[in-house]
């Protein structure tokens, strides 16, 4: 984690009234956004983690609430504002830092659409915080149900992008992607994919061990 800091952004939520102007900027260690057509340099936001003290996040979280914009921007990311939009939830906690009195304090927003694709029983779009083939597969089988083996990931990959089944999300500290598609059109994929002998079923029955996927290499993925 040595210099971390370098792959934070900014996260900035200004507020003017006739008698008070509020003018924040936090840290900004994660960040997951859909960028909209109409109007140009705006997004939705589908996940936000900032750090910053009470007062600051008090705020972004009073903020959020009423669904105010925020202007966002970090490596390889223009500035650019950003709404969570209506029924977002907010998840608040502290960040002990040796040296510090005081923790520091931590607040992670996610928008309605992020928690329905993450809780329906098969979602037709799937938002997922990285783009690893390896990944890819493993989040998509545990989603839908979906009867497979780890080996089968390149080829489920390949299948995605020939069906132009992947698109890519605005990220700051992750590499997220968005999936078209159900479970029943993946189940197609599978079946077609057995049919041509392009994959094979494994020769005898027993459990399937899928490789565990670590948080280093979810929030810091390499290329495929």
């Amino acid at each position: 984690m040595k210099n971390a800091h370098l792959r934070f952004g900014w996260l900035t939520y200004a507020r003017m009234t006739e008698k008070n102007t509020t003018h924040i900027r936090l840290r900004l260690d994660r960040f997951i956004g859909e960028v909209l057509p109409d109007p140009p340099r705006q997004a939705k936001a589908h996940f936000i983690s900032v750090l910053g003290g009470d007062t600051q996040i008090a705020a972004v979280h009073a903020a959020i609430a009423m669904n105010e914009k925020f202007l966002v921007e970090g490596p390889d990311v223009a500035p650019i504002r950003v709404c969570l939009e209506r029924n977002a939830q907010c998840y608040r906690g502290s960040v002990q830092l040796s040296g510090r009195k005081k923790p520091l304090r931590h607040l992670i927003g996610i928008s309605e659409d992020f928690v329905a694709s993450s809780t329906a029983a098969s979602p037709s779009r799937t938002l997922l915080a990285a783009s690893n083939t390896e990944f890819i597969w493993a989040s998509l089988a545990h989603i839908h149900g979906l009867p497979g083996v780890p080996e089968w990931a390149l080829w489920f990959r390949g299948q995605l992008e020939r069906h132009k089944a992947v698109g890519m999300a605005l990220g700051i500290g992750c590499d997220p992607v968005f999936i078209k598609g159900d479970k029943q059109q993946f189940l197609s994929y599978l079946s077609s994919g057995i049919k041509s002998g392009a994959i094979s079923l494994p020769p005898t029955s027993g459990p399937i061990h899928w490789p565990s996927v670590s948080l280093k290499k979810l929030f810091l993925p390499v290329v495929d």
